[in-house]
């Protein structure tokens, strides 16, 4: 298996449409309150990196305003707030401390530092189940939210209750799956946060530039993690172990199903853009399980196959 962290330079930057999709993950995972998971990193990056003064002043506010708002954002809003300091703060480091890694491999590696720390406190201080019930406790009053009010102007609508049944189904898996979740919706945070810092900045701060989609890979031995995920579930370790064994593998197929859709892109270079938009609509409306699954089955032979970088190598790129 070959390293690939990073796209080809002679290609351009990541324009609107990648900052559009990183803020409609970051609303649609909705594992954590959004915007200090974003503004708070953003913050802390404009800070370290050299911008007119008023705009440090504002980095500062915005970030002095969402940790000072933490004590009545309840625990949900409160939790959202410290790891977006924790992460952003250990993504900043690791900018300082290796600038030439790609966006995402720093992010990755600032979520892997951050998410083993609090882990580790967790575990230790016995807050685990602390922090899981109010995941769940706040993931099933946003499930009931969403449908009272319908349920209220319409209460014989039979359908609204099949609804609010299967809102209340996927709260719940939700709640098995917030670490995932939470890991996912962070790494889009980072992504966004810098992918703001070099639209606003430009060529001045190369460091936050990330590249196109068509380009997305990351460290091939992250496999392991996948295998590793499948172990802890097709063993009999217990509940626990099992659990984090989904959270793995539900964490990594996302991650290998936005490989394989850059490699669908790379290779469909010269299509037209629309076309392929119309398509990939349709198709993820109509077909989303079997693309779905194509999609992460590309991405996964990818590590071994390495179909970017052997075109880039037959064209003598």
């Amino acid at each position: 298996m070959t390293e690939s962290t990073g796209g080809s330079s002679a290609n351009q930057p990541a324009r609107w449409g990648t900052g559009a999709c990183l803020a409609i993950a970051l609303l649609m995972l909705a594992a954590l309150d959004p915007l200090p998971l974003v503004l708070i990193p953003l913050a802390l990056l404009l800070l370290a990196t050299p911008v007119e003064g008023r705009w440090r002043w504002i980095a500062g506010g915005v970030l002095l305003g969402m940790l000072g708002l933490a004590a009545g954002a309840g625990s949900i809003g409160g939790f959202s707030r410290a790891w977006a300091l924790l992460v952003g703060s250990v993504f900043l480091a690791i900018t300082f401390w290796r600038p030439r890694w790609p966006v995402l491999k720093r992010s990755l590696t600032a979520l892997a530092a951050a998410g083993s720390l609090v882990a580790a406190g967790l575990g230790i201080s016995g807050a685990w189940r602390t922090v899981d019930q109010s995941v769940r406790q706040y993931l099933a009053e946003v499930s009931s939210r969403a449908f009272a009010a319908a349920r209220e102007s319409a209460p014989e609508a039979g359908f609204l209750q099949e609804l609010a049944s299967a809102a209340g189904q996927v709260a719940q898996l939700q709640a098995e799956l917030f670490p995932a979740l939470i890991a996912l919706q962070t790494l889009a945070a980072l992504g966004l946060a810098a992918w703001l810092v070099s639209s606003f900045l430009g060529h001045r701060e190369p460091r936050m530039t990330l590249r196109p989609w068509r380009e997305f890979r990351f460290n091939d031995q992250l496999v392991w993690v996948l295998i590793a995920g499948l172990a802890l579930v097709l063993l009999p370790l217990g509940e626990g172990a099992a659990r984090v064994g989904y959270n793995a593998v539900f964490f990594m197929a996302v991650l290998y199903a936005l490989r394989g859709i850059g490699v669908f892109l790379f290779v469909s270079v010269g299509a037209s853009r629309l076309v392929m938009l119309i398509f990939g609509a349709l198709a993820a409306i109509f077909l989303y399980p079997l693309i779905l699954g194509a999609a992460i089955l590309l991405g996964l032979g990818d590590t071994w196959l390495d179909v970017r970088g052997r075109a880039i190598a037959a064209s003598g790129s």
